[in-house]
């Protein structure tokens, strides 16, 4: 006997045994898959050859119910509140069937993209530049995947981009999961002043020490300029 031919049988013999007794039937068809261990091909077998049976029945004994002439004839033997408790069973059945041949569809894990996969898009300045009158080495782009903040200086602009957040990420060209509360950019003017600044700054006042920087704060941009050096990355 093949393991469909398994379920099947048990499935006729739930349904002899109403046939005969005409009383509801308590059983979990969903915890008798389980107890057979019935895998994936077998369950994906049964519900593509031998399912159709039980929805055929399921439609016969609605249509009893309806009043579909001939099937209130075919079904003469029961009253109608035998013939609900059966639909009832029949539901019940298909339903766990689904129920189960869902729980075993194979459910492939997206794939999760290492740091240099996450920054490919993001360009940044990666070589050492001086700012003001300093030269200063670039902290590499990959350091912002799962940094809480950020600070990044626009060499053309003389911008300082602040982004915070519990952990941070890239999509493209931008960095993501920032809170838009706390992050924004700010024109500098005392460059060297404020570069000292953001290099002494730690986890728990880098947010207040950019608040403090002069000028307004801005919101962030969309997108990060390839204009950008990664001056700051805190963990």
């Amino acid at each position: 006997m093949t393991r469909t031919e398994t379920i099947t049988q048990f499935v006729d013999t739930i349904l002899d045994e109403y046939v005969i007794t005409k009383k509801k039937i308590r059983v979990d068809f969903f915890k008798y898959l389980q107890s057979e261990d019935i895998d994936r091909k077998t369950i994906n077998e049964y519900t593509s050859d031998k399912f159709h049976f039980v929805t055929d029945l399921l439609d016969e004994v609605d249509g009893a119910l309806d009043g579909d002439r001939f099937l209130v004839e075919a079904y003469g033997g029961y009253k109608k509140s035998e013939l609900k408790e059966l639909k009832c069973l029949l539901e019940r059945f298909i339903h766990d069937v689904e129920k189960y041949k869902d729980s075993k569809k194979i459910v492939r894990r997206k794939r999760k993209k290492n740091p240099d996969q996450l920054t490919k898009d993001l360009h940044l300045i990666q070589k050492p530049v001086i700012i003001g009158e300093e030269k200063y080495t670039p902290v590499s782009k990959t350091e912002i995947i799962d940094s809480k903040s950020v600070f990044l200086i626009n060499i053309k602009t003389n911008e300082i981009l602040f982004l915070t957040g519990k952990k941070l990420s890239c999509t493209g060209a931008r960095i993501i999961n920032y809170d838009e509360e706390l992050s924004g950019i700010k024109k500098i003017k005392k460059i060297d002043q404020t570069i000292k600044t953001i290099m002494s700054v730690t986890s728990l006042n880098c947010s207040r020490s950019f608040g403090e920087l002069p000028n307004k704060i801005r919101s962030v941009p969309k997108t990060v300029s390839p204009n950008y050096f990664p001056l700051r990355v805190i963990k």
